[in-house]
């Protein structure tokens, strides 16, 4: 009985902090009356010399227990040998059970640090944004989010199933948090039932779930995708998102996951909306493999869009913005009616400081169930960039612009009936970008599936039909063969596009050569397109691809070097694309790129984790931002650059706006390079321009003067 009952206890005290404490409470009460009843006893027997009634030894047993200097304030007289010896005894069991409650609660209070540091605190917040999982797009996210929160207090959650001190320590390492930012991390899965109320999805606004990168844990592009699958049901069908909604992003490898996990939680999305009475509860899906094969292609056709695209879906600068014109406020409504029925071309001529791309419309289901096209979302945008016609501004819902903030546009619109001066109408000499295309593809342990989408999208993009050949470079370790691609081939063959496929030692192939690299260059001059594409690499040590971006910036600089003694070099424009496995590798080269003179006519750095990041965070203050970007990657609408073809254009963006919009197309900006001729500063045996970009203009003062030199580019947006 008596192991029963201490089992019992030792249970109750392990199992509840309160259980000890209240434990240590009543052994120190009954201490106290103990002690005041033994001393009341000495009293009467006469050892001890203190007289007075039994509530007197009770509070003078308490005075000891409490307090170690009441005894050391008493003169030695007063007390005889026992008095002393007892009271010592007293305040030896207070000294006893204070150093028990300090050591426990200060234990308790560390634990709870400890927890806390560890990531199992609970949070209550409101209107917070909650991101599942750290990947390498966490950095680059965070990044974009800062500057998108930057004129408020905002707290972000990060999850994942790392230690949260670990992840602290190195978002901390490679970012500055801004002081109105409140990042906490935690630890865990999203799809674990604690998390719902560990992280208060209850007051949450925003979820975002990355997809896990590949490591010991994800094997496989499929493992990764049903992690974000399993996380993705289990935040749509927990009760507290179910109450209260909010907007979720997603990321997947490809199209065919993300309609798996959507139509399997349609009903329960179908249900939170119904709940809310709010459509923008439906979830915006990101596809990071298929936007990078997109994003390639179009580099492929388009040099320097990479830079393009950075500028428009970043925080920086100039962005797109969504203006809902049903809901305006009176006198700026009256002010926009000025413009009601004008084309699109005459709205941009009366605006200096924004660029209007189009409208936009909401349709019903039963509008488009002609389609060839299956929508699940209730709230369907339909937009109308570059419109033949006036915008009726009764038939929109609103406008889409280009601004470098939402203020811009009311301004201009207030001030749209101001006197502008006359138009010049300018005739620049420009070229445009349509050359034949030779492709040389290197695959360095590529998987086929990732060749085959990059492939197919190059046709899919090939709309003047000026791509004549691919071919692709494949490790000479690697399995693949021909027949992997033949459905391919026979896809590009409709375009009579040839493709053939080569193996090569990558390890060896390069480094036999030396400066000026004039075999190596030679050898591959039939092309004029240079592709290099990675597979991803687990990596152990969690150093962010750190081996694969070695091979990229020693591809990118000996790539660099390629005009020199080699006179071919010059006949066509050749354009740069390799892909980075990280932010940090990008940048090295970004400033390799900002800071060096490039022998190619455009260089596309492609880090899918940087720009799905950007993606990714615009979308999720705005999901129309997402639809108008898979616009562009659709090539629904395309953005096409021309290049200088004179000494010097001295105009304005007024002049150029009205140049192209008889070629019905819009302006967004320019690029500005610089040149050297490689002859003197590289000691080649031919003269031949290199070039680096000094700015990317978006959305400039349209009004102020610029001084273009030939083989600057200007940026339009055609259908």
């Amino acid at each position: 009985m008596f192991k029963y009952l201490k089992y019992k206890f030792d249970q109750s005290l392990e199992k509840n902090f309160f259980n000890l404490v209240l434990f240590l409470f009543i052994v120190s009460f009954i201490g106290i009356i103990v002690f005041a009843f033994v001393f009341y006893l000495l009293f009467l027997v006469g050892i001890i010399s203190i007289d007075g009634a039994f509530g007197k030894f009770v509070w003078k047993t308490f005075t000891y227990f409490l307090d170690v200097g009441t005894i050391s304030g008493e003169s030695y007289g007063e007390n005889t040998s026992a008095d002393a010896i007892y009271k010592i005894l007293i305040t030896i069991f207070g000294v006893i059970i204070f150093s028990s409650f300090i050591g426990i609660i200060s234990q308790a209070l560390s634990n709870r640090i400890e927890e806390l540091r560890e990531g199992k605190g609970f949070i209550s917040e409101k209107d917070h944004t909650i991101i599942f999982n750290y990947t390498k797009k966490t950095i680059p996210l965070l990044t974009e989010l800062f500057k998108s929160y930057e004129n408020q207090k905002k707290t972000i959650i990060l999850l994942s199933e790392h230690e949260t001190r670990d992840i602290s320590v190195k978002i901390e390492s490679a970012i500055n948090i801004p002081k109105n930012i409140n990042l906490i991390c935690r630890k865990g899965y999203g799809w674990q039932k604690k998390i719902p109320s560990l992280l208060d999805f209850r007051g949450a606004s925003n979820f975002i779930i990355l997809k896990p990168d590949k490591n010991d844990e994800f094997l496989s592009e499929y493992d990764c995708d049903n992690e974000v699958g399993k996380t993705l049901t289990s935040l749509i069908t927990s009760k507290d998102y179910q109450s209260t909604g909010g907007n979720i992003v997603s990321e997947f490898s490809s199209k065919q996951k993300q309609s798996l996990y959507e139509i399997f939680n349609l009903q329960n999305v179908n249900d939170v909306i119904e709940t809310t009475k709010n459509n923008k509860h439906y979830p915006v899906f990101v596809e990071s493999e298929d936007i990078r094969a997109k994003l390639i292609s179009q580099a492929v056709f388009n040099p320097d869009i990479v830079e393009i695209y950075d500028e428009l879906f970043s925080f920086e600068g100039s962005e797109i913005y969504f203006i809902n014109t049903k809901n305006l406020k009176s006198d700026i409504k009256s002010k926009l009616n000025i413009l009601n029925n004008k084309t699109i071309y005459e709205i941009n001529s009366i605006f200096d400081h924004v660029i209007c791309l189009g409208s936009y419309t909401a349709k019903d289901q039963e509008s488009i169930k002609d389609l060839d096209i299956v929508y699940f979302d209730p709230e369907i945008l339909w937009y109308d960039l570059i419109p033949e016609e006036g915008i009726e501004f009764n038939n929109v819902d609103g406008l889409i612009f280009i601004a470098n903030d939402k203020q811009k546009i009311f301004d201009e619109i207030i001030h749209c009936d101001d006197h502008k001066d006359e138009i010049k109408k300018i005739e620049p000499k420009l070229d445009e970008f349509g050359h034949k295309i030779k492709i040389a593809l290197l695959a360095e342990n590529v998987s086929e599936n990732r060749i085959n989408k990059i492939l197919i999208n190059i046709k899919d993009t090939n709309k003047l039909k000026n791509v004549d050949f691919i071919r692709v470079y494949l490790d000479e370790s690697t399995s693949l063969t021909i027949d992997k691609f033949q459905e391919t081939i026979d896809y590009l063959e409709t375009d009579n596009i040839k493709l053939e496929l080569y193996t090569i030692p990558f390890d060896n192939w390069k480094h036999e050569q030396i400066y000026p690299y004039t075999g190596l260059s030679k050898l591959l001059n039939e092309f004029n397109c240079y592709i290099f594409a990675y597979d991803d690499i687990i990596d152990d040590d969690d150093n962010i691809n750190n081996v694969k971006d070695n091979k990229v910036i020693d591809n990118y600089v000996l790539f660099s070097n390629f005009d020199i003694n080699n006179q071919e070099f010059a006949n066509t424009p050749r354009s740069f694309i390799t892909e980075v496995g990280a932010f940090k590798s990008k940048d090295i080269l970004e400033r390799y790129k900002r800071n060096t003179y490039s022998p190619y006519f455009g260089v596309d750095i492609i880090d899918i984790n940087t720009l799905i990041s950007k993606i990714i965070s615009t979308s999720s203050l705005d999901k129309n931002n997402k639809k108008l970007i898979d616009e562009f990657l659709g090539l629904n609408f395309n953005i096409k650059t021309y290049t200088v073809n004179q000494d010097t254009l001295e105009t304005s963006f007024c002049e150029l706006e009205k140049f192209f919009a008889e070629k019905k197309q819009i302006l967004l900006g320019l690029i500005d390079y610089d040149f050297k001729d490689i002859q003197t500063t590289y000691k080649s045996s031919c003269a031949m321009p290199r070039r680096k970009i000094n700015d990317i203009i978006i959305n400039p003062d349209q009004r102020k003067k610029l001084f273009l030199n030939k083989g600057d580019r200007i940026i339009t947006l055609s259908k």
